[in-house]
């Protein structure tokens, strides 16, 4: 894997030390980094769980690895596997972070027109079922993708509670879908226990949002296309 930078942090989760590698991963200078908290450029959907690995690291001394997205200063998202572990005594870094890009970007297109193509795919879902009989059409798995993907580009925690009166689906069918979801690894939970069956924060994996990102690039693409052709009929 591409190493994407180092950090140390103190405490606090306040960069105290950055590499010209993670400023350039960040599209951010040092001047900017340093002083910054690390979750704030860290996804909303993983800030809550960067916390508590991060209080582990300090409580117990045992290095962890986990996969997080890191926000660039474009507010696209950057996968990576990182690395946290306890600094050498003596200075103000109390944990060292490294950063592995753990898979593909999405190629030109940029993370906005990603945005944009998932939020008209889902629109579409919905005025179909506005139009026709919504049940004729059930397909509950994708838009609770669909739906996760796009609460994510926007910076939003997600719960099955929020999705209900989204998607207009029963709490027992929403149920058993995110379920099968879950099995199927593509998605995941913030916390376990109760709060699956409403409240718990959910997020797409990152095999799923590498396979969304994949799915939204050629849409994009036959989208460009077809609006070029449909010129032509105007």
């Amino acid at each position: 894997m591409t190493e994407r930078g180092r950090i140390g942090v103190d405490t606090s989760g306040a960069i105290v030390e950055v590499d010209a590698t993670f400023c350039h991963t960040l599209n951010a200078t040092a001047a900017i980094l340093l002083g910054s908290n690390m979750l704030d450029f860290t996804a909303p959907a993983d800030r809550e769980r960067c916390r508590r690995l991060m209080r582990r690291v300090v409580h117990t001394g045992s290095p962890i690895s986990t996969t997080k997205r890191l926000v660039r200063t474009d507010s696209s998202h950057l996968w990576v596997q990182g690395h946290l572990s306890i600094a050498p005594p003596g200075t103000e870094v109390c944990v060292t972070m490294i950063f592995e890009e753990t898979m593909p970007g999405s190629g030109e297109v940029k993370p906005e027109a990603l945005l944009k193509t998932a939020q008209l795919t889902l629109d579409a879902r919905r005025a179909r079922g506005a139009i026709f009989c919504a049940s004729l059409f059930a397909d509950s798995a994708w838009d609770i993708l669909l739906a996760a993907y796009v609460s994510e580009a926007e910076g939003v925690l997600l719960t099955p509670t929020d999705l209900e009166p989204m998607l207009g689906v029963g709490h027992a069918t929403l149920t058993r879908w995110i379920r099968a979801l879950e099995v199927q690894g593509l998605i995941e939970f913030e916390a376990a226990g109760d709060g699956r069956a409403g409240g718990a924060a959910f997020q797409l994996t990152c095999d799923a949002h590498q396979r969304f990102e994949r799915y939204l690039s050629e849409r994009y693409a036959v989208a460009v296309s077809a609006a070029t052709d449909l010129e032509r009929f105007r």
